[in-house]
């Protein structure tokens, strides 16, 4: 605003002078003065901008504010509610962004989470895998189970002389895969097998459309004992092989955790997985019988 002062505007006995204690601005102290000026005296008229707080002026005074720190103040203010709109998109943005990933992540894992997931050093210790033991080379790609994970873990024996070193064992494996590929099988037809000589084989592995069982191939896992366990009786360490396949099933997400475990013989009329396996699996966990509905496919 602008004050037009002129010399009758007032008398000075109409001038009320301030107290020395009331006006004091930082080290100058005016008493008693008629006339003062500090600074550049000025003629004409004066422009005066005012700026207010909720802070009061003795308040802020000692607590070290000064007018230039409320000017400062007040411009960053209103740059701040001039942009508001930018502020609240950048962190509607932000919140939107953190809830797609937390909800999007978890389930990126889930779905490749068999595949994420690395065999057990136990289990991988123990397992001798098809290039191990196999004279083919060549990579054979066979079909994957068309129910996955896995509903059944289909037990059976080769009906061969039982293996006690991985001479013989390997010799074994390499007649049994010769046989089912004559039989135009995609390879050697169970998903693993346990010898007795202290290790897991893979056969087909995990998740592949085994040939093993009638009406069980697409939804279930191939087991194989080597040997004729109608004759001879398994080592414990076949059973503690057994139950490692199973645990790492599980854990990879290979086998569906209410998983059905049942023999050859409740299947097919063949004499498997022999007597000594029968009795000791009709014990183990999720043994089960055969309903017609659980033959699903060839």
């Amino acid at each position: 605003m602008s004050l037009d002062i002129k010399e009758n505007d007032f008398t000075v006995s109409e001038l009320k002078l301030p107290s020395p204690s009331d006006l004091c601005l930082g080290q100058i102290s005016l008493k008693n003065c008629k006339d003062a000026t500090i600074g550049t005296k000025i003629d004409g008229n004066i422009i005066v901008n005012q700026y207010f707080t909720d802070t009061p002026a003795d308040k802020a005074l000692s607590n070290g504010l000064t007018f230039t720190d409320s000017v400062v103040l007040e411009d960053w203010t209103q740059k701040l509610l001039k942009y508001k709109y930018v502020w609240l998109s950048l962190i509607l943005a932000v919140v939107v962004t953190t809830v797609l990933c937390i909800m999007l992540i978890p389930q990126s894992h889930a779905k490749n989470n068999s595949e994420d997931i690395q065999p057990s050093l136990n289990f991988s210790l123990n397992l001798r895998s098809k290039e191990q033991w196999s004279l083919s080379k060549k990579k054979i790609d066979c079909l994957d189970l068309k129910i996955h994970p896995a509903k059944y873990v289909v037990l059976s024996h080769t009906v061969t002389p039982m293996c006690k070193h991985p001479i013989s064992c390997q010799t074994t494996l390499i007649n049994i895969q010769s046989d089912h590929i004559r039989k135009a099988y995609c390879d050697i037809g169970y998903n693993f097998l346990i010898g007795g000589d202290g290790y897991i084989y893979e056969g087909l592995g995990w998740g592949k459309y085994g040939a093993h069982t009638y009406g069980f191939n697409c939804d279930s896992i191939g087991i194989a004992f080597i040997g004729n366990f109608n004759v001879d009786h398994p080592t414990k360490r076949m059973i503690e092989l057994f139950n490692q396949i199973i645990e790492e099933g599980l854990r990879l997400n290979q086998l569906t955790s209410d998983y059905k475990l049942i023999s050859q013989k409740q299947v097919l009329s063949f004499a498997s997985p022999g007597i000594y396996i029968e009795e000791l699996m009709t014990e183990w966990d999720h043994f089960s019988l055969v309903a017609l509905n659980d033959y699903l496919c060839s």
